[in-house]
């Protein structure tokens, strides 16, 4: 889960929520041979389709009587992880993602927040602007990710720690919450800017590689339906309440995974988009449980970059 969470409006397009999305493709997919293949073994933590719909999750020790932390339940489910290496014929406009060469930020003190923000905004800004054709980007925030998937957290809902890989499969943002964090970050022009195209764009980059326990899964877009989206409360710190879209399973998601995955690659993926006319408007994603890796395999470490997107037409 990130720190700022958000919900995403879904468009039905032949029963899926996909369709095309960014101009000015200019190349940095990712091709490289001799990978793993895709296992059917992993796991990942949807949520059961819920009798209620007032949906709510607490990040806190809850206020309620009954102490109850949700009324989800979560749906583990072993999938196919289609691995990256062998196929990469993905992109934004269709799936709601893409894995791409990022070789930047390898001096960075990834601690020094200053630094980040001096250093590494400009390139991931920079990334953006080259994939989606942006007129304007604003980078909100980043966080740093530095744990793995416990067999503990895979047997309880609680949120796992501020740090550690988010478990479940979900979308940050929904279409309540969107304008609230547009508002929160540009304030007096957010009305202005909520008139043009605009989305939430999200980069994911290991910090250490390669990555082999708790890796990042992305769902195809292209195969989610809007029935498939649960959208549930966040009660966090300081009283507040953001709104995020976790997701129920369905037998006709696909998942991808980037087998080793390395400090200079990056996911670039939507996590929100305003334009409701069956472009890919949000990509599921959640950190992979993966019982054939050893328990002393080294933890995952991680950065997550999220801007605000704007076209001009």
């Amino acid at each position: 889960m990130t720190s700022v969470i958000v919900n995403a409006r879904c468009a039905r397009v032949s029963g899926r929520l996909a369709g095309p999305l960014f101009a000015a493709r200019v190349g940095r997919r990712v091709f490289e041979t001799n990978a793993a293949a895709a296992s059917p073994t992993p796991k990942i933590r949807y949520s059961q389709r819920p009798e209620e719909s007032d949906l709510f999750l607490y990040t806190l020790p809850p206020p309620r009587q009954d102490g109850k932390v949700t009324n989800l339940e979560p749906n583990e489910v072993p999938v196919f992880l289609n691995d990256l290496r062998n196929s990469n014929d993905v992109t934004l406009h269709r799936n709601g993602f893409e894995l791409v060469k990022f070789p930047s930020g390898q001096e960075i003190d990834w601690e020094d927040e200053d630094q980040v923000k001096e250093e590494y905004y400009p390139e991931v800004d920079a990334l953006i602007k080259r994939l989606t054709g942006a007129s304007r980007t604003h980078i909100m925030q980043h966080g740093l990710r530095r744990g793995k998937v416990e067999k503990r957290q895979m047997k309880s809902y609680p949120l796992p720690g501020k740090e550690d890989p988010a478990f479940f499969a979900h979308v940050d943002f929904t279409d309540k919450s969107a304008p609230k964090v547009l508002k929160q970050h540009l304030g007096p022009e957010a009305a202005e800017l909520s008139q043009k195209p605009w989305a939430i764009i999200q980069v994911w980059r290991p910090l250490t590689g390669p990555v082999q326990d708790s890796p990042l899964g992305m769902m195809d877009a292209a195969t989610l339906s809007v029935d498939d989206i649960l959208a549930v409360k966040v009660h966090v710190e300081g009283g507040h309440v953001h709104e995020v879209n976790f997701v129920a399973h369905n037998p006709d998601h696909k998942w991808f995974w980037t087998s080793q995955m390395q400090a200079d690659e990056a996911y670039v993926f939507v996590n929100y988009e305003s334009r409701d006319d069956g472009r890919a408007r949000f990509t599921p994603h959640g950190a992979i449980a993966d019982p054939s890796i050893p328990d002393d395999a080294p933890r995952r470490e991680s950065i997550e970059t999220r801007a605000l997107v704007f076209w001009d037409n």
